[in-house]
């Protein structure tokens, strides 16, 4: 056979191997009824070829295509429900009232005389060894929960230290040495538990019950350096196991009740107050160690841990204050505490953790300012300190947007202002008192203008402070503060008749008429309701109560002139359609007629207010004080039946005619008999006047 027949018959072979996969093809899209169409681009073999999801024999010409491995699932550990927590800790709770009642079962037995105290402490420590020794047992024989095994552990190590304190310390049977030896021995199995087992709750109990120990071996006149290295040496082999089980929370307790144990031994012992506070440092850098090697800057919680590293230290500079205290040169200390911040700072930076490092910044900068507060500097600087370090706090939590964080923060920072604002006055006027008055003002200014800065996404915590209108109350607070800064400033140097604050309350008034020129966003949702609200109350106080009108006073008179044309120009804005009305339009369209007829209302008074003030300190005639008085009341009532009409408005023409006739009672029963000839000439050609221009202009309409 030649080769030309050969090359024929295979062609013919491929063919109908391409024929028949083409019908198997056609038939499994018949069954799915999935129409196909074939490229016209590719060759006659690709286009008849069996598609790899119809599991159909590839040709073995063409290649096959490498195989992608799926990349690997991650495991996701379930979370456990709050009924299987409850019963995770069941054995815990069951554990210590068991003791309990084993130790009260002893003193009971002891009381009557059964057992002598040596008899006792034997069956206590017999007690210990039996709940390891059963723990032991039903672990290795695989015999109900982890959480039942853990909880016997944990209850061996809490009747050893009770029953070691116990023998030691109330019936001396055991020396105090001897009792040391016991109570590390059991400390150092605790730990080993804890190890073993990866369990967070038992280090963490194993963490508060160790650091008791020092109050005990307070008591058993001990050397507080011995203590005090043991605190050190027992924080130092949590650590251990707080880094092999990523034990976070464990490691934030264990630090609290080490610092706090340090802190009571110093306090306890007015010597050598600097080996305390070298002790201190040591469980702090050993903390932040600790802190940096487990802090995940990828994780969800991170603000979390930030904020609690950062309450730790602030926490921690508070109680080294407080041990350094009776020291010379304590800023030593301090210094060697910046330091350390710093040193955080930096690997923070390195690894380009910015939450860490803008917490350890602040950390540093605080410490900084606590060391010059310890320094021999004068007095006053102290008042410009302190409430920074506070404002400072604030600033941090709301960097870190550390819910607890805040909350301590602001209410540190809300009683150094407090103390601040009473304890200083505005004089001398260029005073470091005065400066101190004025500071914690501009940082409550600053909070809230970080406070209320965009977020894209609010946490649980933010949500319910918007919902609390919390940052809209700090403008509130902002603006008080001002006022009541103000109110110092009046009088100090410009109180006059009454000793009324004239300049607050002008500053009141251009504060309201500001706040509604200010969108909502920038000035918040309640700055403007209560600042409304005070504004009418000051107006019927400094217009209506007649108390005030002693004494001439110019900044009086200027105080009654500047809330007259504060509240004539909002009417003017609103009937006009101005700013104000563009900006609360929803609200202000529906509510025209009642703000507007207050608002006349409101004018007269003061009107009516000024022109009273004038005549009682001599300043105006009474007679043409009465003329002018009336004249008043008809010019209102005409301007409000003018403007009813015109922007058909009924409430207020309501008003306009009450004026109207409360008008005309008051000039035909009080003004014609107090007033002589040419004064009611004029009066009634004035009120003549008004009158024929008031009915033409409403005839006209």
């Amino acid at each position: 056979m030649s080769l030309e027949m050969e090359q024929r018959i295979a062609k013919l072979e491929q063919e109908m191997m391409d024929l028949r996969h083409e019908l198997e093809g056609l038939k499994r899209q018949q069954s799915v009824e999935k129409p196909s169409t074939l490229s016209v681009k590719k060759p006659m073999v690709d286009q008849f070829a069996p598609k790899p999801v119809q599991n159909s024999k590839s040709n073995s010409n063409l290649k096959p295509k490498p195989k992608t491995m799926p990349a690997p699932e991650k495991k996701v550990q379930p979370q456990r429900t709050f009924e299987e927590r409850i019963m995770w800790a069941l054995p815990k709770l069951f554990m210590v009232i068991l003791v309990m009642g084993v130790l009260w079962g002893l003193k009971l037995v002891s009381d009557y005389g059964y057992l002598s105290n040596e008899v006792k402490i034997i069956l206590a420590y017999a007690l210990s060894l039996a709940l390891a020794a059963i723990a032991y047992v039903l672990e290795r024989r695989k015999i109900g929960s982890s959480a039942i095994t853990i909880s016997l552990y944990g209850g061996a190590f809490i009747v050893g230290i009770l029953t070691t304190a116990a023998s030691a310390i109330l019936y001396e049977i055991i020396g105090l040495t001897m009792a040391l030896v016991i109570a590390a021995v059991y400390i150092v199995y605790s730990i080993a538990i804890s190890y073993l087992k990866k369990n967070e709750g038992l280090t963490i109990f194993i963490a508060f019950t160790s650091l008791l120990l020092p109050y005990l071996l307070e008591y058993m006149n001990l050397s507080p350096i011995i203590i005090l290295i043991y605190v050190v040496v027992l924080f130092t082999m949590l650590q251990f196991v707080i880094h092999q089980h990523k034990q976070k929370l464990a490691l934030y307790i264990a630090t609290f009740f080490s610092v706090l144990a340090v802190s009571i031994i110093a306090f306890m012992n007015h010597d050598n107050r600097v080996v305390f506070a070298i002790g201190f440092l040591v469980v702090l850098t050993i903390f932040y160690t600790s802190w940096c090697r487990l802090y995940n800057a990828e994780s969800k919680l991170k603000y979390v841990h930030v904020g609690l590293q950062f309450s730790l230290g602030a926490f921690s500079l508070l109680l080294l204050n407080f041990i350094i205290s009776p020291i010379d040169y304590s800023e030593a200390l301090l210094l060697i505490l910046v330091c350390l911040f710093a040193a955080l700072a930096g690997y923070g930076y390195k690894q380009k953790w910015q939450e860490a490092f803008d917490s350890a910044v602040t950390l540093a900068f605080i410490t900084l300012c606590n060391t010059l507060l310890v320094m021999n500097l004068p007095e006053k600087v102290e008042h410009l300190l302190i409430p920074f370090i506070t404002f400072a706090g604030v600033m941090m939590s709301l960097r870190l947007r550390a819910s607890l964080l805040k909350v301590v923060g602001s209410f540190s920072f809300m009683i150094a202002l407090a103390i601040s604002f009473f304890i200083h006055e505005p004089t001398p006027f260029f005073s470091i008192d005065h400066v101190s008055l004025i500071m914690p003002g501009i940082y409550l200014l600053i909070i809230y203008v970080y406070a209320r800065r965009p977020k894209e996404t609010l946490t649980v915590f933010e949500k319910l402070m918007k919902d609390l209108y919390v940052v809209d109350f700090l403008a509130v607070i902002t603006t008080g503060y001002f006022l009541a800064y103000t109110g110092k400033l009046d009088v100090t140097y410009f109180a006059g008749a009454g000793n009324i604050p004239h300049l607050m309350c002008i500053i009141l008034a251009l504060l309201f008429a500001g706040s509604l020129l200010v969108p909502t966003k920038y000035k918040g949702r309640a700055l403007t309701p209560v600042l409304s609200v005070f504004f009418i109350l000051f107006t019927l106080m400094l217009e209506a109560i007649p108390y005030n009108m002693q004494g001439v006073d110019w900044l009086n008179i200027l105080t009654r002139i500047v809330y007259i044309a504060v509240i004539v120009a909002i009417m003017i804005d609103l009937l006009m359609k101005g700013r104000i009305y563009q900006i609360y339009q929803e609200q202000i369209a529906k509510l025209l007629d009642i703000i507007v007829s207050a608002g006349v209302v409101l004018t007269m008074i003061s009107v009516l207010g000024l022109i009273s003030h004038l005549t009682y300190n001599g300043l105006l005639d009474w007679k043409l004080s009465i003329a002018f008085s009336t004249i008043t009341l008809f010019l209102t009532a005409s301007i409000s039946l003018w403007l009813s009409t015109v922007r058909n408005l009924r409430i207020l023409r309501i008003t306009g005619f009450v004026i109207l006739v409360i008008g005309f009672i008051k000039l035909i029963f009080f003004d014609l008999s107090a007033l002589d000839l040419l004064i009611r000439a004029v009066l009634f050609i004035t009120i003549g006047g008004i009158g024929l221009l008031l009915s033409g202009r409403l005839l006209r309409k």
